[in-house]
């Protein structure tokens, strides 16, 4: 990966942000909070309904990111001095947060290398605190949030760059199931006590480096046309070792799969036009929500049905059917419509 030699001071604030607030949602939002309250839907509901708002909201609001972000981030810091105690206006709040500035933040990206570094710094700085546990991690929801208010205000957020890429029904499809299929695994494994890798200190560092190692193996594979068959026997492989029970085969093929798997859909994502961005963007959140509820409903013969659909798809693209090419040209017109009714606006 090559680096520019001279990075402006803009991009290196933002390369900090992006990473603080992809770890603040890893740490906190996806795992500290959920951890607190033990799982209960009754008690943490609120976040994901806070969070496709959010995103639904961004799509009116994201031309004044560059005032818009910094506030948010301020609330969110303010937050964080009491998020493990946070009841369900602050909760809504801290999900409104993160749903209105992930699709801001992913659509200020102008550099590849930049999301590589980002998520190095992310999973890095993640695996090695995760034992920290959630009623403890006031200290690195302050420190994340600081961060992330701080380089906000030199990350110039107001800059923009022309985006008309839409996305094909499979590549949305695959990559829906992309994240329901970690989300379950994740989640699950987040309550298993046997299996569980993250967290567990004699992983840490093979955790951190299979991460790198996704990371760098995916930037170096980002155009390679069998990227998507790749992934689904890499996904085939993570939920076989998975069903064996052979936790260090998890804790070194699994973290790759994440890295791999994210920074493909970010590639994907970033070539969007905004109102696309946050419609792809809520149908993440909603994997995202599946994966969870599969874990919590001990079902994940589901998760192994979700793989089994992904199999399918690939075929069906590789046949490359009438009813495919059907499929896709409704799907081609109907982004068409959305980002036309957004212009008009």
């Amino acid at each position: 990966m090559q680096l520019p030699t001279k990075i402006p001071v803009h991009q290196w604030a933002f390369l900090f942000l992006f990473a603080s607030e992809f770890t603040y949602y890893l740490l906190i939002l996806q795992t500290g909070i959920v951890e607190y309250h033990h799982s209960l839907m009754e008690e943490i509901w609120i976040i994901p309904v806070g969070g496709i708002l959010g995103i639904i909201l961004s799509i009116a609001a994201h031309k004044e990111r560059q005032w818009l972000i910094p506030s948010l981030l301020l609330i969110q810091l303010i937050l964080s001095f009491d998020y493990a105690h946070a009841g369900v206006l602050e909760l809504f709040v801290l999900g409104l947060i993160s749903g209105l500035t992930a699709p801001m933040l992913i659509a200020r990206i102008d550099h590849f290398w930049m999301v590589i570094a980002a998520l190095a710094l992310s999973y890095s700085y993640g695996t090695y605190y995760f034992d920290v546990p959630a009623q403890d991690r006031t200290g690195i929801a302050v420190f994340l949030s600081l961060v992330a208010f701080t380089t906000s205000l030199f990350s110039q957020m107001k800059q923009t760059k022309s985006q008309t890429t839409q996305m094909t029904l499979f590549g949305a499809g695959t990559i829906f199931l992309w994240l329901l299929l970690d989300a379950s695994l994740f989640e699950t494994l987040s309550r298993n006590d046997m299996m569980k890798i993250w967290g567990e200190g004699s992983f840490t560092y093979s955790i951190i480096a299979s991460h790198i190692l996704g990371l760098v193996a995916a930037y170096k594979a980002r155009d390679w046309k069998h990227t998507e068959v790749f992934l689904l026997g890499l996904f085939t492989v993570t939920y076989l070792v998975y069903s064996i029970g052979w936790q260090w085969g998890l804790g070194v093929v699994y973290p790759f799969v994440i890295s791999y798997y994210n920074v493909i859909i970010l590639k994907e994502l970033m070539r969007l036009s905004y109102v696309l961005l946050a419609v792809m963007a809520l149908s993440l959140w909603m994997a995202s929500g599946s994966g969870l509820m599969i874990a919590l409903s001990g079902s994940f013969v589901s998760a192994w049905i979700a793989l089994g659909a992904l199999g399918v798809i690939y075929v069906y693209k590789k046949l490359d059917l009438p009813m495919m090419q059907m499929a896709e040209e409704v799907f081609s017109r109907i982004q068409l419509y959305i980002q036309g009714m957004y212009e008009m606006k």
